[in-house]
Formats: structure tokens, C-alpha cells, sequence
């Protein structure tokens, strides 16, 4: 139990440290304690071996490939090729398309606490290294347009709620990367924000045992009304808060650049993956009042979910301050 908790701390610590570095070499280590890390913490909790030696061999693949960009760096001083084969192993890392199956097929074995590492804490680095690099804006376009138009259409009739936030996740990569382009914090910001959002969603999903869309149309109306409120969140409908935080983020997007397009295909983006949510909460409104079955609440489920809420609503307003 000490080992797993010590793990825990270590893979949240790690993360957060790496952002006050700039040496590539040191952050890549500090991403491969975590990445290995984070393997102890999957063989602990997890009982599909296949899943974990998979996601292993992506890791290894990836950090290979940029070693092979860390050598090609000091044996040719500036080169194209160099940053393409780092962009690459990153992509991998963060599983942006077309590098992006091994996530959904993990996913869905993980447990949630898992889930939710692999999908907020690992990314950190990968991000926090784009943000030191040259992003040429071709790159930007395509990530942008993939990222915009593959995940709404794997989540359309989806039913497992691990399998709609992967695809969620992979989404909201594409918001990173257009923040990252423009070269300052906020693209830290936002990334908080949306850990916390999927903290809460996911903590809730735990502590009631729901992976599949069909428990949650049959949960009782309040309960669905409490999904209903989180998932509104996450779609970034007002007026809640991560709509302000998006809000805020195309503003500075169209103040410090000109690139209307982005700006379009950005909205449109928002707009599919909204319609996708509001569609599934929609459904889930008027299934409930056809079939409704209470769930079981007990004292201290609703004491983690009330605790988990508020620690969720405090640090998203003060993350919108600063």
C-alpha cells in the first residue's frame, strides 16, 4: 500500500518539476521516470498483462525515436529532419493522429484513477517540450484539422464513457497545440482547467462504478442531472466555466495572431463535439423518465464526490484569475 501511494506522489510530482527545467536531455529523463513509473502503477492495478507490455513498447518506441533526435541534433547542428523526428515522438507520446489507436485500445482496460493519470499528468511533459520547440504552422493546421474532425466522429454512438473521454482528450490536444503556437503560459492554464474538469468526472465515474452510457440512463434523475451539469462543463456550454476559459482562450488566440481560419475551425470543432454531448445528455433526459432506478448513495461516496467538487471548483477559479 506505501509502494503504490509513494508511485502516486511520484508520478504527480515529476511532471510539475520538469516545468521548471529547459534542458531537453533532463526533461526526457524526468519523462522516462515517469513513464516507468507509471507501468509500476498499471502492473499494480491492473490485470490485463497484454495492455500493459503494449503500452510499454509505444513508450519505448517513442523515447527511441527521440534519442534518435537528441543524436541527429549533435551530429548535424540545425536541420529540418531533426525536428520532424521529434515532433513525431511526441505526436506518439501524446497520441495525436495518426498516432492515436494505441489510447482508446488501453483505455478501456484501465481503471479510472489510471484513466486519469494517463490522460492529464502524462501529457504535461510532452506538451511542456512543444512549447519549447518551433511548431512550423503547416503542422499546426494539420494537427488542428485531425485532431478537430477524427475524435467526433469515433464518439458518435459511442456508449463507454472511458472510450468518450480518450476520444474527449485527443480533442482537447488540439486546443494545446493551437495555445502552445502562440508561445506563452496560457496553454498551462488551460490544460489545468481541463484536468480539473476530467478530475471530477472521473472521480464521479469511480466512486459510482459507471463505465457504460446504459447505467447512467437508468441512474436516478438527480444523479443524472449532476452528469448532466459535468459533461455540460466539459462540452464547454455556457455559461459554465470551461466555456469562459475557451472563450478566453480564442480571444488571446485572435488578439496576438491573424489566423482566422484557425479561429473558424476552432468554433466549428466546439460546436461538433457540443452537439455530440448535448445529444447523448439529451437522450439520457428522456430515457430517464420512461425507466428510472435509484442508485445507492451512500455517506461516504457523497462526502469524496462533495470534496472532489469543491476542491475542483476552487482551483478552476483561481487557475481563470491568474
Amino acid at each position: 500500500m506505501f509502494l503504490n501511494y509513494f508511485i502516486t506522489l511520484n508520478i504527480i510530482l515529476l511532471p510539475v518539476s520538469s516545468l521548471f527545467f529547459s534542458d531537453f536531455i533532463l526533461i526526457w529523463l524526468i519523462l522516462e521516470i515517469s513513464n516507468f513509473l507509471f507501468i509500476c502503477a498499471m502492473n499494480f492495478s491492473m490485470n490485463n498483462k497484454k495492455m500493459i507490455f503494449f503500452y510499454f513498447m509505444i513508450q519505448i518506441m517513442a523515447s527511441f525515436i527521440m534519442m534518435l533526435s537528441f543524436i541527429f541534433n549533435h551530429v548535424f547542428s540545425s536541420s529540418n529532419l531533426i525536428l520532424y523526428i521529434l515532433i513525431t515522438a511526441l505526436m506518439l507520446k501524446l497520441s495525436i493522429p495518426p498516432f492515436h489507436l494505441w489510447l482508446p485500445m488501453i483505455s478501456k482496460f484501465l481503471p479510472w484513477k489510471m484513466l486519469l493519470i494517463l490522460l492529464t499528468l502524462q501529457k504535461i511533459i510532452p506538451f511542456y517540450i512543444m512549447s519549447l520547440i518551433y511548431l512550423p504552422l503547416y503542422l499546426i493546421f494539420f494537427i488542428i484539422i485531425i485532431c478537430s474532425i477524427l475524435p467526433p466522429y469515433m464518439m458518435l454512438n459511442m456508449t463507454n464513457f472511458k472510450m468518450l473521454l480518450t476520444y474527449s482528450s485527443i480533442n482537447q490536444s488540439s486546443w494545446m497545440i493551437l495555445l502552445i503556437y502562440m508561445k506563452n503560459i496560457l496553454w498551462l492554464k488551460y490544460f489545468l482547467f481541463y484536468s480539473m474538469i476530467s478530475l471530477s468526472l472521473m472521480t464521479t465515474f469511480s466512486l459510482f462504478k459507471i463505465i457504460l452510457t446504459s447505467y447512467y440512463f437508468k441512474s436516478s434523475f438527480k444523479f443524472n442531472n449532476l452528469l448532466i451539469i459535468l459533461m455540460f462543463n466539459l462540452s464547454g456550454l455556457p455559461p459554465f466555466s470551461f466555456f469562459y476559459m475557451k472563450w478566453y482562450s480564442l480571444f488571446t488566440f485572435l488578439k496576438l495572431s491573424n489566423l482566422l481560419i484557425l479561429f473558424i475551425l476552432m468554433m466549428m470543432s466546439s460546436l461538433i463535439m457540443l452537439y455530440i454531448y448535448v445529444n447523448m445528455m439529451i437522450n439520457s433526459f428522456f430515457f430517464n423518465k420512461i425507466q428510472s432506478k435509484l442508485i445507492n448513495f451512500n455517506f461516504s461516496s457523497s462526502l469524496n464526490l462533495s470534496l472532489t467538487m469543491f476542491i475542483t471548483l476552487f482551483f478552476s477559479s483561481i487557475i481563470f484569475i491568474i
